[in-house]
């Protein structure tokens, strides 16, 4: 983020609270892994700020994403950091409640809270964290549950990380919360780091090769078969979001009843509501942020929908919630019944059905679907695919963690150097 936009948004929140009068106790919904263009902790910041306004006597609770890099700023200005249990991210609400049970309770007056936290020298890539299919994360997190049903344990998260944020904080982190008893909270964060140490081969991810994938969706028996783009994920990863790597192979290889949620290139959506529904536009696609990504792609489709790109979510993350994606297109390349490319003005994310059914793509009815997503589109997905592959594609989202050059990161760290123990320094 800018500074100049940081500096906007930290002001709000900061008079926010000064101009609540008398409160009780604050409770933040905090992300976790946001770094400023000079400033590489920016919750460690915010908290530093909300609690030189509040004072160190009020109650201090945030929720974290399971993403989050948790530093030590953040450990010392709140008093309790829960963190969410699912990736997909599913449990907003529960987090939500439980924090803000948690902050009740210590308003009044009802617990003491202890923190530890341990980082393990491991940086995994986002694909692993998944925890609705098995995983070393799926793994951490019974571990973590257990603990929770201890007398005297508040709240024990386990943080993945976001391996493509360069800061001296980036990794996982174990976290425990315990009533008065530090010592319970050391050994549950001992512990948890051990059993992440043990599984640090299962946070590798290698997915599978362009050709490879594209061979597999189209002799597939049945569909919707899902390709990720993975390395191009542009809303939740701050990549183009326009790679065209994918399209190309597509398109080459002659696909039918295929769906491609999106490409983000306001140039090309602009020239299909030059040319309007229902007429044949030529378009340059994609490719125009950076050359990481692919490059333009010279096509010709006909325009079939022209949107304003607002729509409601419908789950399972953020339900109900109003989604934007800037004014969108859907072009139909290689005839009826060919490729049915979405080209909207923002970076999309789908993480939702509605991503294709708000734009008249049924997902259930196309033999394969495309999204833009590292891999918290399986929440959404997984219930009506008959196979989701994730597509090795360039790009700076990539799970290839050693082609990446890291200036700020903790070293030594698993995997880009050789660690021969969880202590390794």
């Amino acid at each position: 983020m800018t500074r100049e936009a940081y500096n906007i948004l930290k002001k709000r929140l900061l008079e926010g609270i000064r101009s609540a009068g008398r409160v009780d106790g604050v409770l933040l919904r905090l992300h976790g892994a946001m770094t400023v263009e000079d400033l590489d902790d920016a919750e460690g910041d915010i908290l530093t700020s909300v609690r030189e306004i509040v004072g160190s006597g009020m109650p201090i609770v945030s929720t974290l994403d399971q993403h989050a890099l948790v530093t030590k700023a953040m450990v010392e200005h709140a008093d309790i950091l829960v963190g969410y249990d699912t990736n997909p991210h599913m449990d907003y609400y529960e987090r939500g409640h439980e924090a803000a049970d948690l902050l009740f309770r210590l308003m009044k007056q009802r617990i003491k809270p202890v923190m530890v936290m341990e980082k393990p020298r491991i940086l995994p890539t986002t694909q692993r964290m998944i925890t609705i299919d098995p995983s070393p994360m799926s793994t951490l997190m019974e571990i973590a549950h257990r603990f929770e049903t201890q007398q005297g344990v508040l709240c024990v998260s386990v943080f993945g990380g976001y391996p493509y944020t360069d800061a001296p904080d980036g990794g996982m982190t174990m976290l425990a919360t315990t009533d008065g008893d530090k010592d319970l909270a050391r050994r549950i964060v001992r512990e948890l780091s051990q059993r992440t140490w043990e599984m640090r081969d299962q946070w590798l991810y290698h997915p599978t090769p362009l050709n490879e994938a594209v061979e597999k969706a189209l002799s597939a028996p049945a569909g919707p078969v899902i390709l990720a783009d993975i390395a191009d994920n542009g809303a939740a990863g701050g990549a183009a979001g326009d790679g065209t790597v994918l399209l190309k192979e597509l398109m080459k290889a002659g696909a039918q009843s295929t769906a491609l949620c999106s490409i983000a290139d306001p140039e090309a959506v602009a020239r299909c509501m030059e040319a309007g529904v229902g007429n044949t536009a030529e378009l340059l696609v994609g490719g125009k942020r950076d050359r990481l990504h692919g490059d333009p792609v010279s096509l010709k489709g006909l325009v079939r929908l022209i949107h304003h790109g607002n729509f409601t979510r419908e789950g399972p993350m953020k339900p109900g919630t109003l989604q934007r994606v800037g004014r969108t297109a859907v072009v139909e390349v290689g005839g009826y019944n060919g490729i049915e490319l979405m080209l909207t003005e923002f970076r999309t994310h789908p993480t939702d059905q509605a991503f294709f059914k708000a734009f008249g793509i049924d997902p259930t009815r196309r033999r394969i679907l495309v999204v833009k997503a590292g891999s918290m589109y399986r929440g959404a997905f997984r219930p009506i695919a008959s196979a989701m592959i994730d597509v090795d594609t360039p790009g700076i989202t990539s799970p290839n963690l050693t082609t990446f050059y890291f200036k700020k990161l903790r070293r030594p760290i698993f995997p880009l150097d050789d660690i021969r123990d969880l202590t390794d320094e």
